[in-house]
């Protein structure tokens, strides 16, 4: 009786749909003990965590169960002087384990100085990769979070130089969220992939008042291949397209990238799934995050509208270029057929 009792009481413990997240946290100088992951449920890190990680072990490993959900994942240790984040937050979990490792960077501080317009205010600083300034790198200024940081965002600045420095110069008074990328295609906004260098400023949001400049300095660290195969929904929960994009004469087409919107006007909206580019057999793997109708097509360029010659195209077995997918399921071997955009 006294078994029944204790099995009982410990099955009204647990988390209903417990999952676990796990994963290691390094820097350039090898894996960080002692620090605790704390997790958000969004990418604003200012407020109180949902759940906080017990201290990582003395290889940087860490582990704890979660409910089922989505969670931004950072460490902000001033003892160590470290800030952490997760090159794949938000993470989407819904049972099993989950891998989330996390790249440890010094934590910033920020100089406030006069600025020469009293009724705006400005933001600059230096871009670096262990120590040394990034050139060609772009920064980003967000007025929140609800994009997910992705995108152009409220204002992009000039490609970085020999010196990493970035400038945003006639802010109105606010608070910015803000981010670097480097990606070695030399776009600049897109997928963040391997081998990229992605930087998220530890001080976020940034606090711009009227009449000040607020200078930072933001390290970079590298994108590490991820376990996801789509870079805007970072996680598959089950809801798999696959399929090829071809010519139109059927030939595969490499180096395009396959994308779902879940409006029929597709406008400037961030896409709700995209898929890394195309190989040279054509073939992609979306990952979506719910069931759905989702409009579905394929270009060679992300970010801005597609230009003239851009080899573009929507999925055409269905009048409004819709594809529902149900829970769990998947739909394969689709073929989107592309051609260049002509104003003819």
């Amino acid at each position: 009786m006294r078994t029944l009792l204790a099995i009982c009481l410990l099955l009204l413990t647990l988390p209903v749909h417990a999952a676990l997240i796990e994963g290691r946290i390094v820097a350039d100088d090898g894996p960080v003990s002692g620090v605790r992951v704390v997790l958000y449920p969004g990418l604003d890190y200012s407020g109180e965590p949902l759940l906080v990680a017990a201290p990582s072990d003395s290889e940087g490993y860490y582990r704890i169960e979660v409910p089922a959900g989505t969670y931004a994942l950072f460490v902000r240790d001033v003892e160590q002087g470290l800030f952490a984040f997760c090159g794949r937050n938000p993470v989407t979990v819904e049972n099993g384990t989950v891998w989330a490792g996390l790249q440890a960077v010094p934590l910033p501080t920020a100089e406030i100085r006069r600025y020469d317009d009293e009724y705006s205010a400005a933001i600059e600083g230096r871009i670096t990769s262990r120590g040394e300034p990034v050139t060609d790198a772009y920064a980003y200024l967000y007025l929140d979070v609800d994009e997910g940081l992705k995108g152009q965002g409220y204002r992009l600045s000039m490609p970085t130089g020999p010196d990493g420095q970035f400038y945003f110069d006639g802010l109105p008074e606010s608070s910015y969220f803000l981010m670097v990328r480097k990606r070695l295609d030399g776009n600049r906004v897109g997928p963040v992939r391997e081998g990229d260098l992605l930087g998220v400023y530890g001080g976020n949001p940034v606090i711009a008042r009227s009449g000040t400049v607020t200078r930072v300095t933001i390290p970079v660290v590298e994108k590490v291949k991820s376990e996801a195969a789509s870079e805007t929904i970072t996680t598959a929960s089950g809801q798999v397209v696959t399929g090829r994009v071809v010519d139109d004469r059927g030939e595969p087409v490499a180096g395009l990238h396959v994308f779902a919107y879940t409006d029929r006007v597709i406008g400037h909206k961030r896409p709700a799934a995209l898929s890394v580019a195309t190989g040279t057999d054509g073939r992609f793997q979306l990952n979506l995050g719910q069931p759905g109708t989702y409009y579905i097509g394929a270009r060679q360029e992300y970010g801005d509208s597609p230009a003239p010659g851009e080899l573009f195209g929507m999925y055409d077995q269905s009048a409004d270029h819709g594809l529902t997918i149900n829970a769990d399921s998947s739909i394969d071997r689709i073929e989107i057929v592309v051609e260049p955009i002509s104003l003819q």
